[in-house]
């Protein structure tokens, strides 16, 4: 995906020991039956019970049980088959043969008849219970496909697609949703130019899941794009969005992580003030160094606010021609492999960055069946290696790219060019 594509990026899949469990699950039946015939042939190869054919009659056991929850009458069906075939192989044993209905062949003649009276049974519980279920699951089906439907519209409305350009700089996004049900959660993005202010942008996270985090998501979202063309600083954003949320939600009942950002696409210069947000990470072209623009003190998310202070919230940081800047929620930093550890973001952005600048050989472009892959596409690729399915949080990346070259470059006043700046381990300090 190209950096400026707006598109929105979702993938679904079941994790892989999530579907081994569910096939364990549905073989109950088959290893209960395994343990219980080994059992029995122990029993009767030792002579442990003097009387080893009172066990014949549990072989109706079997397919009366393999009628809970079965989908099709196949299923009681090869088991009463079997134990009917068992019962008869106990009688032909017997002195006498099969042809002999007295004595000690009474009993395994007398397990077969029931044998096909417990199968008839299952096997008529199985037809009658799948004409009930079978509406409630195509409705439910049809519940669901509703839903899901009506969750991609809420979320296209939300997180309208961003332009693949917004003034000099390129934009991408990959959006990735925790379940294929939900496809919709609490993160949020969204970018706008201003006549005053440069290029202002926004990524948060609202606390909780669900469609009331959808609502609060929306409400920031529609309140940035109001606030963000009129309002002089980013604390003074920030402030007009926290005193939103508190009248309409109520003081201290809902709040967002957030990371606002100004861009003075004039100069080069970028300005970020952190709420509880995990920090940006900057790439530079020039050496593929990658520094995580941490601030002296974040502020308290929005929607608590008040509650602390943002006079170390806010940095402002030299954004360089061709740099990239990679803003993200904390469902990429959160997301656990197999071993249950989290995703090393700044580590593995270290990692990936110089193959953006690698040129493609000849076999490559012969192969390649579109334009090469992006440090987005590369992370979000790596993502979904390293955790082998969706995140179990809904996950959002952002990212911004400079040009080759400012209108009007030249040193921002106070700025800093990323030296104060936590560097990921292995990493050097720009």
């Amino acid at each position: 995906m190209d950096p400026g594509d707006g598109a929105v990026a979702r993938t679904e899949a079941a994790p892989p020991a999530r579907r081994a469990a569910d096939r364990w699950k549905a073989r109950w039946l088959e290893l209960t039956v395994i343990v219980a015939a080994a059992a029995t042939a122990a029993v009767c190869l030792t002579h442990a019970w003097p009387a080893p054919l009172e066990l014949v009659p549990l072989l109706a056991v079997p397919p009366a049980l393999a009628g809970i929850g079965a989908g099709t009458v196949w299923r009681p069906l090869a088991y009463g088959a079997a134990a009917v075939v068992a019962a008869v192989a106990v009688d032909a044993i017997i002195r006498g043969g099969i042809t002999v209905t007295t004595g000690a062949h009474e009993l395994p003649l007398a397990a077969a008849g029931a044998v096909v009276v417990s199968t008839a049974v299952s096997i008529t519980g199985t037809k009658l219970g799948d004409r009930r279920v079978t509406p409630d699951r195509e409705q439910q089906e049809l519940q669901i496909a509703n839903v899901t439907s009506v969750a991609e519209a809420v979320q296209r409305a939300v997180l309208s697609p961003l332009p693949e350009q917004l003034g000099p700089l390129k934009l991408g996004v990959v959006y990735l949703a925790a379940a294929a049900e939900a496809r919709v959660g609490g993160d949020l993005y969204e970018v706008t130019y201003t006549e005053n202010h440069g290029i202002r942008l926004i990524i948060g996270d609202v606390r909780g899941k669900g469609l009331g985090a959808v609502e609060v998501a929306a409400d920031i979202i529609g309140r940035f794009r109001e606030v963000a063309h009129g309002v002089g600083t980013l604390n003074e954003v920030a402030n007009r969005l926290d005193a939103g949320l508190s009248r309409r939600w109520g003081p201290y009942e809902e709040f967002v992580t957030a990371l606002l950002a100004e861009i003075d696409v004039d100069r080069g210069k970028l300005t970020i003030l952190n709420c509880g947000h995990p920090p940006p990470i900057l790439v530079s072209p020039d050496d593929d160094s990658v520094t995580v623009l941490e601030v002296r003190a974040p502020a308290p998310p929005l929607g608590l606010l008040t509650l602390g202070s943002d006079a170390g919230a806010k940095e402002v940081y030299n954004f360089k021609p061709n740099d990239q800047l990679l803003l993200y929620t904390d469902g990429v930093t959160e997301a656990r492999d197999a071993s249950r550890e989290f995703y090393p973001l700044d580590e593995r952005v270290r990692a990936l960055a110089p193959q953006v600048r690698q040129k493609p050989t000849l076999a490559d472009k012969l192969r390649a069946s579109g334009p090469p892959p992006t440090l987005l596409d590369l992370v979000r690729d790596d993502l979904l290696r390293y955790v082998g399915a969706p995140p179990d949080d809904d996950a959002a990346l952002l990212l911004v790219r400079a040009p080759a070259a400012w209108p009007n470059a030249r040193p921002a006043p106070g700025a800093r060019s990323g030296a104060g700046a936590r560097p990921p381990a292995g990493t050097g300090t720009r």
